[in-house]
């Protein structure tokens, strides 16, 4: 797969969806049923799929934060009630090992010229296309670029830095804390560990083996930056999604925090951020001076399950209207769209700089997600001060061994 070889240097964010705009050339009948999670971007594109919704032909959106869960039951059933799913690089892993989705080469063949749809949206398994990306996302470093210029302090290219500057701004009274982060036991939770133990080395699985590996040095190094950057983060961390922080933020109750690209254009959101045109953005840091910035890339696009019911070249074409490029235009700011006719913005600075300076994609394995929701159940007990890094790290990892030999992945 290529998709991030190029992808920010051909070329976030929560502007207002504009629908309705681009006309859907989809004619015919039956039923195309989506299942999505929920957010701007995915507002936008299936709204634009549903304006292909007249006549004989309906186009029903379905998005809920809990997607990946029904998303997992209905391709494992005999037959799934959604024609297209939408999927990531941490969900779509499991669902190709089970071979519960389908090829779209054909179907790229017949429709490529008329949407132009471009390699870099083609996500492949041994030479057969399985998913249609349309975005990308990452975190990277958010900052009140007055605070630091008002105590000197140098944009922080390193975690010792953010920690350094985190320190400087204990004094400051106009916030509440000098970082925020999205700590919130769980998903959030592990995906900050991720970024850090990827980071500093770490491989999650032992070589050609489905067998955990994170129980390890640069494990217990990446739990005790997390506790040492929570010294300066409101006492609830653990409780704060990436919802949370870009309020933190807006509100003017923090100073620095690695954010989603996504929340970058709620910072100048007047209707709703009091520190409009005071928040600038940079790669994210790194562990090191000169090492990779300590995030990951992500990309999001949607699946045509094996077990559908539905016409697949309509549903197909339905998803092509979805994410053409005229509404890539009329929603650039929306997100970092993976089309040439995106624009990048100030907003997409932070990701874009993280790509060039060699941020790894997040892995792609089909026990990743075992081992993510391990972490995350896990971690938290180490981070509240109830047990020790190791501790934590030997409770993930026999989490992940029971749900891994549960799955057939380790015997």
């Amino acid at each position: 797969m290529k998709l991030f070889a190029g992808l920010f240097l051909s070329a976030m964010l929560l502007a207002t969806p504009v629908a309705g705009l681009t006309e859907c050339k989809v004619t015919g009948s039956g039923e195309v049923n989506v299942i999505s999670n929920s957010y701007p971007s995915l507002e936008v594109v299936n709204g634009a799929m549903e304006e292909c919704a007249g006549g004989e032909l309906k186009v029903n959106a379905k998005m809920t934060t809990e997607h990946k869960e029904e998303t997992n039951q209905a391709l494992a059933a005999s037959s799934s009630p959604y024609d297209l799913a939408q999927v990531s690089n941490s969900t779509i892993p499991p669902l190709q090992a089970a071979g519960q989705l389908q090829s779209m080469n054909d179907l790229v063949d017949i429709y490529k010229s008329e949407y132009n749809i471009e390699d870099a949206m083609l996500i492949s398994f041994g030479g057969e296309i399985q998913a249609i990306a349309f975005q990308v996302n990452c975190q990277h470093l958010f900052y009140r670029k007055d605070l630091l210029e008002k105590h000197n302090i140098a944009v922080p290219t390193t975690y010792e830095e953010v920690i350094a500057a985190a320190a400087k701004l204990k004094s400051e009274e106009s916030i509440e804390f000098p970082l925020g982060g999205t700590y919130k036991s769980g998903w959030n939770l592990a995906q900050e560990f991720v970024n850090l133990f990827l980071a500093a080395g770490g491989e999650f699985f032992q070589p050609g083996s489905a067998l955990p590996a994170f129980n390890s040095n640069q494990g217990v190094e990446s739990l005790e930056l997390m506790k040492k950057l929570m010294g300066y983060m409101s006492p609830n961390a653990l409780a704060l999604d990436s919802t949370a922080v870009m309020q933190q933020f807006q509100q003017g109750q923090i100073a620095i925090a690695n954010l989603w690209a996504s929340r970058a254009v709620k910072m100048d959101d007047e209707s709703e951020s009091t520190v409009v045109g005071k928040i600038d953005f940079a790669p994210a840091p790194a562990l090191v001076a000169g090492g990779a910035p300590a995030t990951t890339l992500w990309w999001d696009g949607y699946v045509l399950p094996k077990n559908m019911d539905g016409d697949r070249d309509l549903a197909f074409r339905v998803l092509m209207e979805g994410i053409k490029e005229d509404v890539v235009k009329a929603n650039n700011d929306i997100t970092i769209w993976l089309r040439s006719v995106y624009q990048a913005t100030r907003f997409s600075k932070g990701a874009y700089e993280s790509a060039k300076a060699g941020a790894p994609p997040y892995p792609m394995k089909p026990q990743i997600g075992l081992v993510h929701s391990a972490i995350g159940s896990n971690i938290g007990d180490f981070l509240s001060g109830k047990e020790s890094a190791q501790d934590s790290l030997a409770d993930a990892e026999a989490a992940y061994l029971a749900a891994a030999k549960e799955k057939g992945y380790v015997r």
